[in-house]
C-alpha cells in the first residue's frame, strides 16, 4: 500500500485532518478548502443577517454541488461515444478501416 501524507486543512476555523496520496492531491484539497472559505465569506458579506452559521455552510454546499453538477453535465461524453460508435459501424459497412 502506498504511503499517505497526513495534512490538515482549515475551513472557517474548523481543522480537518486528512490523508492524501500525493502532493498533487494535497494541493487540490488545499485549493478546495480555500475556495470554500472564500465562498462562505462571500455569503456572509451578501447575507449578513441569516439566523445562524449553518445557513452559510448549507448555501456553500448547495452552490458547490450545483456547480459540480453543471460541470458533469457539460462534460458528458456519452453522446460522443455513441456518435463514434455509429461512425465506426458506417465505416465498417463501407469497408473503410
Amino acid at each position: 500500500m502506498a504511503n499517505k501524507l497526513s495534512i490538515n486543512v482549515t475551513i472557517d476555523g474548523i481543522r480537518l485532518p486528512l490523508q492524501v496520496s500525493s502532493t498533487n492531491e494535497e494541493k487540490v484539497y488545499r485549493d478546495a478548502a480555500s475556495a470554500i472559505q472564500q465562498r462562505i465569506q462571500r455569503l456572509r458579506d451578501r447575507y449578513p443577517n441569516l439566523p445562524n452559521e449553518k445557513y452559510y455552510y448549507t448555501m456553500a454546499m448547495l452552490n458547490t454541488t450545483v456547480e459540480a453538477t453543471k460541470a458533469t453535465e457539460r462534460f458528458d461524453t456519452q453522446p460522443y461515444v455513441e456518435m463514434m460508435h455509429d461512425l465506426e459501424q458506417e465505416l465498417d459497412t463501407l469497408g473503410i478501416k
